[in-house]
């Protein structure tokens, strides 16, 4: 399909930030890899950290009228021949939903699934993010669910690719160091992953950052998955990751010299564009 960059457009802003691929109608992958060799490679300074899911199954149909959506939506021509939709066999009983959102939905469903998530979890919730810029209420969230006793952790780069975005990022810890959410930097390169587990029960992969950006600009694809082995993998990915990373302590964090402070709390005003 050709390529077409027009010299104006309304849509310049908007982005398809989803990452799919289906294989005969049968398997289906989705998460945080893109396709260049900076993802194989990694960044100059570090490892290139990404998480990524195998889905088969009925599911796969779901990441299938993704694509086909997204490809009708270009090409305006639908893709209809039975060879792209074979009969799926039932593995397991795993629930599975695939959840899309984009600027053309007021719903802006994903974020909608986040805060659902996190405000029905009882224990733990364990987020990986490159990206962390969260809308308010989400970051409210995050918060009364600390407050509640749920243990709450979030893993970000020390290091991020965009360092607009890394200072923005950064303005929003001290508030959740105080709420006593655990803060970790990765560092041994960067971490792409979009991951959130929740209560050994919910696990939440997909395209979506922690950002405004995700929630209402980017077209974006998420899994939530709903078993319980899924959910413990991907605790056991976390807290493995967490043994490669640093915490941030907030008597330490509020140290920092005054002009860091206001350099990040500046950057912030531009989030939307971030």
């Amino acid at each position: 399909m050709k390529v077409k960059f027009p010299m104006f457009t309304s849509h310049v802003n908007y982005r398809n930030h989803r990452k799919v691929v289906v294989i005969d109608g049968q398997v289906g992958y989705t998460g945080g890899m893109n396709v260049a060799d900076r993802y194989i490679n990694g960044p100059s300074w570090g490892n290139w950290r990404d998480t990524h899911i195998r889905i088969e199954g009925k599911g796969v149909q779901g990441l299938q009228s993704v694509f086909l959506i997204d490809w009708f939506m270009v090409s305006k021509s639908l893709v209809t021949a039975r060879e792209y939709f074979p009969p799926l066999e039932t593995f397991g009983d795993n629930l599975m939903q695939i959840v899309t959102s984009g600027p053309y939905s007021p719903a802006r469903e994903i974020m909608q699934g986040f805060m659902q998530a996190i405000f029905g979890a009882q224990s733990y919730i364990y987020i990986q993010t490159p990206y962390f810029i969260p809308p308010e209420s989400l970051s409210e969230a995050l918060i009364a669910a600390s407050t509640r006793g749920v243990d709450v952790r979030l893993m970000v780069p020390r290091k991020s690719d965009t360092l607009l975005v890394q200072l923005a990022s950064r303005s929003y810890f001290k508030k959740l160091l105080r709420a006593e959410i655990k803060i970790y930097f990765y560092e041994p390169g960067f971490l792409h992953s979009k991951l959130m587990v929740i209560d050994d029960s919910l696990t939440l992969v997909g395209s979506a950052n922690f950002d405004v950006r995700s929630f209402e600009q980017n077209l974006e694809v998420e899994a939530f998955i709903y078993n319980e082995n899924t959910a413990k993998r991907g605790k056991e990915i976390f807290v493995e990751d967490q043994k490669s990373s640093t915490e941030i302590v907030l008597r330490e964090w509020i140290k920092r010299p005054v002009w860091m402070r206001f350099k990040e709390s500046f950057i912030r005003l531009f989030t939307p564009l971030l």
